[in-house]
């Protein structure tokens, strides 16, 4: 954060205000169903700072509005979003409002940030989008990221590496072609590259936007194949404590020859928050636990969270907010399986193994409301990055330490109601220290415009490109113009259509360049890559939603990307050695091509709702004339809830078909015994949940089980995916 200091200090004494005094605005929510008060819905004033929710009896307060005519937004999971237009606000007046909200059984006018960097309605975006909301999440007892994305259409998660539409294949602990961001910040580690999900303070989550394609043209390098912004919640305008306790017991091996202890294998996790407004100045504090003995053996986890924000509205048009994440982690470091007969067991030489790592992001962000037209941020991160593997069985002691720096200045700009402007310069910095990846820093910048702009009635036009510069150490550096183009065409109330293409671009992570062992699980080394060259990447979709009435809406989906360049680790022969090594390469041409299906329904007075979501992928290295490995063709998934009154009963359905090609060579090489063997998968997972009032503050208990038919498969090969478990949490809030 000292990192910081200096640029907080010049926004808050540049920011000075006056206070004058202002009105207030004040109001109670109800539904237009039976006119009953509506508990927790969020109330906004448009391009101001200012904004609160309803307390138990719908009501809300908004105080030191400055005299005007402003716009007032009301939103809440399951109702359609209502703006209340040119709301009148006088100098210690009041004005009340009586805002009622429809029931909306599939809500389609969502309000979302990532896809062109401002908050717009869902229905306006010309890329595929999925939302998942605080509610899933909680609803899924979800305590980590990436479980929360496995039922997100067009995603598939292998060990926590994110493949979005097939952009991914496996590479364990290096790289990543999805861009993971934090409040519209890039959450990498500096030296390998890769998202760290344990770092994302779950239970804070207001809701995570996953973007389809590439999309460098805003965000840069690491964006090739997708975007996953993480969003935290606001501070609530009243006190208040929440608290989590989490419990999960594994079942038993199916087999006997699987069994390794005779000890309950468990998971235990808990969390407490507190947070508070005084005056113009609001906080939130909140700490996390979680002890896992794992159903396998040498794959302990003890973690420890601690997350603060703070944040200063310093008058209805400016803010500043800091927030802190600490993560400290201890763990085994299990590989790969020793064998079939011994699947929870790892290899005999990864036995004693373990890892420890501390992780801290920092992050700042200053918005400023100018006017109804022009809105400016500039927020920074630091991430800092340090984890050590020791081994009680030989000399080891691989240590890592990295920091990144990343900074942005963005602008939008309304020109008019039919032309909008967004705008930015980014810069960033990266320093390594490691005993396997060298010592090494790195640079870079870029600047970006995007125009949107209302061609007719209907149609909706969006231009923009983005100039990319990143160099590492001394090597040639790396750099790229993305540009991208997206249409959106309403052709009715119910059917619109969507078109894109954009450019992608990920410069090589210092992991991927530099890593050079001797000393691994595997009997072959991994040797230097400094030749890399930056990947690249043509993403082209077109698509269609179709709202059927007010209980069903389809989305639809073709996609095709092209990618040159691509990365990919491989084992060759190393003439030098006299032995096999493996190494990053790039693979001179791959193309992938597929298209995407969901369906949202619901019935029976929303006492029941379905969700069906379908992915096929064709991914295939051209050059070769082979299907590229680690990436499944088939991804399916059915989502259904039963909810009545405070109850709500679901079960989830997820089908993955059997990956085509993996790394036969490294499976033969390493070795991994049996490990060539893999399955389709099928996996069903059933909850139920209830909100309790008796004890004088809601209280919600979930029931889970989770592999319910007890299948067993891997998702990564030699590593058996977890078994059948049983989840009990409970939650309060007062």
């Amino acid at each position: 954060m000292m990192k910081f200091g200096w640029m907080i200090f010049f926004l808050v004494g540049s920011a000075a205000y006056s206070q004058q005094s202002g009105g207030t605005i004040t109001g109670v929510i109800t539904s237009s169903d039976d006119a009953s008060p509506l508990v927790g819905a969020t109330v906004i004033i448009q391009n101001t700072t200012l904004g609160t929710s309803s307390d138990a009896n719908g009501k809300f307060v908004l105080k030191n509005i400055p005299e005007g005519k402003y716009d007032v937004v009301a939103s809440m999971v399951g109702f359609h979003r209502k703006v209340v237009e040119r709301v009148e606000v006088k100098s210690n007046e009041e004005t009340s409002l009586l805002i009622q909200l429809v029931l909306s059984p599939i809500q389609t006018d969502v309000v979302v940030v990532t896809s062109n960097k401002r908050e717009q309605i869902l229905e306006e975006v010309p890329v595929s989008m999925s939302i998942v909301n605080a509610q899933l999440l909680e609803s899924r007892s979800t305590i980590a990221v990436d479980d929360a994305l496995r039922y997100v259409p067009g995603v598939n998660v292998t060990q926590s590496q994110v493949n979005i539409r097939g952009s991914t294949g496996y590479s364990r602990g290096v790289g990543s072609r999805v861009l993971l961001l934090i409040d519209g910040l890039p959450l990498l580690a500096g030296d390998t590259g890769e998202p760290i999900f344990e770092s994302v303070p779950v239970f804070q989550i207001d809701r995570i936007e996953v973007v389809k394609g590439a999309g460098s043209a805003l965000y840069g390098t690491s964006a090739l194949g997708g975007v996953i912004n993480v969003l935290t919640k606001e501070v609530p305008e009243h006190p208040e404590t929440r608290w989590r306790l989490y419990s999960k017991v594994y079942d038993a091996p199916p087999y006997e020859r699987w069994k390794w202890s005779d000890k309950l294998r468990a998971l235990n996790a808990q969390y407490i928050s507190h947070s508070e407004r005084i005056g113009d100045v609001s906080f939130i504090l909140a700490g996390s636990r979680l002890f896992d003995d794992s159903y396998r053996e040498a794959d302990w986890t003890r973690r420890y969270n601690g997350y603060g924000k703070i944040k200063y509205d310093m008058s209805p048009f400016l803010s500043l907010a800091v927030s802190s994440n600490v993560l400290w982690q201890h763990r085994g470091d299990y590989i790969w399986w020793k064998d079939l007969k011994n699947a929870l067991r790892p290899a005999d030489s990864q036995l004693n193994f373990s890892v420890t790592s501390l992780r801290i992001n920092s992050s700042v962000l200053f918005k400023h409301f100018v006017n109804e037209k022009f809105t400016y941020e500039v927020k920074a991160i630091h991430y800092h990055g340090n984890w050590r593997e020791d081994s009680l069985n030989v000399t080891l002691a691989n240590e890592s330490t990295s920091d990144v720096v990343s900074m942005e200045v963005q602008a939008n700009y309304s020109l008019d109601e039919l032309n909008i402007m967004t705008m930015g310069v980014a810069v960033n910095s990266d320093n390594v220290s490691s005993d396997i990846f060298g010592t090494h820093g790195g640079y870079g910048g870029a600047v970006y415009v995007q125009d949107e702009l209302q061609l007719s009635k209907r149609l909706m036009a969006t231009l923009g490109a983005r100039l990319d510069y990143q160099q590492v150490a001394s090597l040639p550096s790396n750099q790229q113009i993305n540009p991208k183009l997206g249409l959106r065409y309403q052709a009715d109330d119910q059917t619109s259509f969507r078109a894109s293409v954009g450019r992608g671009f990920r410069a090589p992570s210092i992991a991927e360049l530099f890593v050079s062992t001797n000393v691994t699980t595997s009997t072959v080394a991994i040797v230097p890559s400094p030749e890399l060259k930056a990947e690249h990447s043509w993403s082209f979709e077109i698509g269609g939603t179709e709202n059927f009435d007010e209980n069903a809406v389809w989305d639809v989906a073709l996609f095709q990307s092209d990618f040159s360049d691509l990365i990919e680790a491989g084992v060759e022969f190393d003439s030098t050695r006299n032995s096999p090594v493996i190494r990053f390469r790039n693979v001179t041409q791959a193309r992938i091509q597929g298209c995407e299906s969901n369906i949202r329904t619901v019935f029976f007075d929303q006492l029941l709702s379905l969700d069906l979501n379908y992915t096929y992928t064709w991914p295939y290295d051209v050059n070769k004339r082979s299907v590229l490995r680690f990436r499944p063709r088939h991804v399916a998934s059915v989502n259904t809830v039963v909810s009545y009154k405070e109850y709500t009963f679901g079960a989830d359905m997820r089908y993955i078909s059997r990956i085509d090609a993996i790394d036969d060579d490294l499976v033969r090489l390493a070795p991994i015994i049996d490990g060539k063997l893999r399955v389709p998968i099928y996996i069903a997972d059933v909850r139920a949940s209830g909100l309790f009032h008796e004890f004088g503050f809601p209280l919600k208990i979930n029931l889970h089980v989770n592999n319910l038919f007890r299948y067993s498969y891997v998702e990564l090969i030699g590593n058996l995916a977890p078994l059948r478990s049983f989840v009990l949490s409970v939650e309060g809030v007062f």
